[in-house]
């Protein structure tokens, strides 16, 4: 029997869709094989945050980490944010078949501490909160008429993860809602969903923005 997800994914028009290739080459980062071994359970970053610290915070962090026992996939992982001038580690991990999703945290930011990295089977990491809307969502008559009507709204990450379907071909979609409003306080003006296409080898394939509600 379909799911409330699988219905809503089948009803709504495919306004917009990116390759993997394009995707990879402007969104992903390289993970390498990691699992659930990469999730690090914080402790005290206060000195870190300090500004008496004679050391960066990414630095910092790092040490930390290695002094706490941290397991070297964590470490490992941390690294790679790092790399990607993103500071942070994986806090949380949920598999998704062949697949995972991994919730980051991120320390040092003002606003915005958590998002989502969907990690395929081949170690490529797409955040889903980077450029929530691209520039093929901007030409679509959807993004047109939303855009039109709400000025001011904006994309705040995290995305929401919304579920998971399994396709025809024996890989799976995976849905996340992001919300859009003029400010962290203001009431939402809607929701952009967007789904990924994950193959049967656990690789993320595409993108595509389904609809903004």
């Amino acid at each position: 029997m379909p799911t409330r997800f699988s219905r809503h994914l089948a009803g709504c028009a495919i306004l917009a869709i990116s390759s993997l290739a394009a995707m990879q080459a402007a969104h992903a980062l390289e993970t390498g094989p990691i699992d659930a071994r990469a999730v690090w359970q914080e402790r005290s970053l206060s000195a870190c945050r300090s500004e008496q610290s004679r050391t960066a915070p990414d630095v910092c962090l790092l040490r930390t980490m290695q002094r706490s026992g941290a397991h070297p996939q964590a470490i490992a992982a941390a690294k790679m944010l790092v790399k990607a001038d993103k500071a942070g580690f994986i806090s949380a991990w949920r598999p998704l078949g062949k697949a995972a999703l991994a919730t980051v945290t991120y320390p040092f930011r003002a606003n915005t501490n958590e998002g989502s990295l969907l990690i395929g089977s081949d170690g490529a990491a797409i955040d889903v909160d980077e450029d929530s809307v691209r520039e093929e969502d901007r030409a679509t008559p959807a993004w047109r008429a939303f855009a039109a009507a709400h000025p001011d709204a904006v994309p705040f990450a995290p995305a929401d993860f919304v579920g998971s379907t399994a396709t025809a071909d024996g890989g799976q979609s995976v849905l996340f809602s992001t919300p859009l409003k003029s400010c962290h306080a203001c009431a939402g003006d809607g929701a952009l969903l967007v789904a990924y296409t994950i193959d049967q080898a656990g690789i993320v394939r595409e993108r595509k923005l389904l609809t903004i509600r």
